[in-house]
């Protein structure tokens, strides 16, 4: 589905206004460890099976229904890999939206690859190291071979955030 309901709603009201979203997304490899990616419909630009959060829902449901019904994979979240937020996106209609994802480490547990709601013009397995361009969101803190070892920490810092110690 390419807009949710109670998302469509707020723009009828809002129009094209900068909407901040809860947004979630999924790495899923296969039996070979390449990551399942997609070619948007709406951008073209490649990127991981993801979705917003709609009222009511836990984002680790969020995260396993968007998997499906973009690609027909069912898969199981295992972990959070990283939270992110910052980067705002305009869509080919206007629409500007910045999203608080969390990128979820997923496992495959059945399912069959195919396009199956039409937000996704391509889908293929790559290598997390070899993502293909032009990438979509989600903005990582770290390179996601490293995040899908367990090797960083799952969120962007900056220490210039910190309150200077009194002394």
């Amino acid at each position: 589905m390419p807009i949710p309901p109670f998302l469509a709603r707020l723009r009828r009201r809002l129009g094209p206004s900068l909407l901040l979203l809860p947004g979630v997304a999924g790495a899923v490899p296969d039996s070979h460890g390449r990551v399942l990616c997609m070619r948007r419909s709406d951008t073209g630009e490649w990127g991981l099976p993801s979705g917003i959060v709609e009222p009511g829902e836990d984002p680790a449901a969020t995260v396993a229904r968007e998997i499906f019904e973009e690609t027909g994979i069912i898969a199981r979240p295992r972990r959070i890999l990283a939270v992110t937020g910052g980067l705002r996106v305009r869509y080919p209609n206007a629409d500007e939206c910045e999203f608080v994802s969390t990128l979820y480490a997923c496992e495959r547990v059945g399912g069959t690859l195919e396009a199956r709601d039409g937000e996704a013009l391509e889908l293929g397995w790559f290598a997390a190291d070899a993502l293909p361009e032009p990438w979509h969101l989600p903005r990582l803190p770290a390179p996601l071979p490293v995040l899908l070892a367990g090797g960083a920490p799952a969120f962007a810092w900056d220490e210039a955030w910190l309150p200077r110690a009194e002394g």
